[in-house]
């Protein structure tokens, strides 16, 4: 591991700080450690060439979805059940 020479100060809200003790208990690593992580995974993800708007429309455009009538109603039920939950965490600040 590298050696740390940057030490930085940080507001964070309640619910971020609970979320990375959290983390840091889990993966049994510090608190600066899930921050490198989550950093470097962010970037990551951020340099990770998503399709453009004109692929997805054209990919939905080729043809019907691959999937049958039961394995729709499954995911718009997992779905909805998402959503709900995404709405109840942004309504309340908890996770479902």
């Amino acid at each position: 591991m590298s050696r740390m020479t940057i030490r930085s100060t940080y507001a964070l809200d309640e619910q971020t700080a609970r979320r990375i003790r959290r983390l840091a208990e889990h993966w049994r690593v510090s608190q600066a450690e899930v921050i490198r992580r989550s950093v470097r995974q962010a970037e990551e993800q951020e340099q990770e060439p998503g399709p453009t708007p004109s692929q997805v429309i054209e990919h939905y455009r080729s043809g019907p979805l691959p999937r049958s009538r039961s394995q729709a109603r499954t995911w718009a039920r997992q779905a909805r059940t998402e959503r709900h939950a995404g709405d109840i965490e942004r309504t309340t600040g908890d996770e479902a």
